[in-house]
């Protein structure tokens, strides 16, 4: 079985069709193959086709999890329905897949889903902070990435980590303090040859 996303509207009859969703001012149509390797296709409500738009497929090839405008949908290929739709608020940013353990996980601004091929079975919250969460790697058994946060004025992204045994989001925040070590020792490098400057001009005021 197999997934992909169809970035052309798809010959209506071709295949069976499957809606998910209740409003389609615009759509994500994505072709499903199953163990019979008979095709189908489902479209998805996308009302905000500017945010993510993805599929995953599990190893089993038994569910994708699909990303359509920031909104998620845990599909069972096989049976042809829904399992799980997250909400529109907040819209997913990032997802992936692991393996041993095997889940979906996918990243919103503020909070993580993660999913087994059946449900929604954990759903982790970040701190007030937290402003994007961003999923890129799995490492052993953690998955990895990188997320934006108010505490250094979102000037660049803070690297995290999200243990799949106890599902514990550490977020790496070392790197403020070695950013603002460095702020530090600019300003006080940029004070000190002020200083010098000063005493420079009043040495020359003197002599002359």
């Amino acid at each position: 079985m197999s997934a992909r996303i169809l970035t052309n509207t798809p010959t209506s009859g071709e295949f069976p069709e499957f809606y998910f969703g209740e409003h389609f001012r615009k759509s994500l149509w994505v072709e499903f193959v199953d163990k019979k390797y008979e095709k189908w296709i489902g479209c998805f409500e996308c009302n905000y086709p500017n945010v993510l738009n993805e599929v995953l497929v599990d190893k089993d090839n038994k569910s994708a999890f699909v990303v359509s405008g920031g909104i998620g949908y845990l599909i069972d290929i096989e049976n042809r329905k829904l399992k799980y739709k997250t909400e529109e608020n907040p819209l997913i940013e990032s997802v992936i897949l692991t393996t041993n353990p095997d889940f979906f996980i996918a990243g919103t601004f503020y909070c993580v889903y993660i999913f087994d091929n059946e449900k929604l079975i954990k759903e982790v919250l970040a701190d007030d902070l937290v402003d994007g969460i961003y999923f890129k790697r799995q490492v052993d058994r953690k998955a990895a990435g990188d997320l934006a946060s108010i505490e250094n004025q979102f000037e660049f992204n803070l690297d995290f980590e999200l243990d799949l045994d106890t599902f514990e989001l550490t977020v790496d925040r070392s790197v403020i303090t070695k950013h603002n070590d460095t702020v530090k020792k600019t300003k006080q490098d940029e004070k000190n040859s002020e200083t010098k400057q000063s005493i420079f001009r009043r040495l020359i005021n003197k002599l002359k």
